[in-house]
């Protein structure tokens, strides 16, 4: 957490996850990925924000997607599980006392 700086904030309310490169300032309700949030900084469009994340060398990963889905992330919506995970039968394992 740590203060957001889209805004004037006391308080810390500015969270990033640098696994899925997302962040959200509770405060203000913004949020996005790294580039998002350096074109609200820099008041940039993407290219720009590319080319400032670049001279930063922060360009690590291929960023901006189109239309793909982000996997794991709340943009990519709920993941599929296959048929047969939920069906343990016959592997052994603890089976709950309702069940048994």
């Amino acid at each position: 957490m740590a203060r957001c700086p889209l805004h004037e904030d006391n308080t810390p309310s500015f969270s990033y996850n640098t696994d899925r490169q997302l962040w959200k300032c509770h405060s203000c309700g913004e949020g996005g990925d790294t580039y998002t949030l350096i074109m609200k900084k820099e008041s940039t469009d993407f290219v720009g924000a590319r080319a400032f994340a670049a001279s930063l060398a922060l360009a690590t990963r291929d960023g901006g997607g189109g239309d793909e889905r982000v996997s794991g992330s709340a943009y990519g919506g709920r993941r599929a599980v296959p048929a047969g995970s939920r069906d343990r039968k016959g592997r052994g394992g603890y089976t709950p006392a309702w069940r048994r």
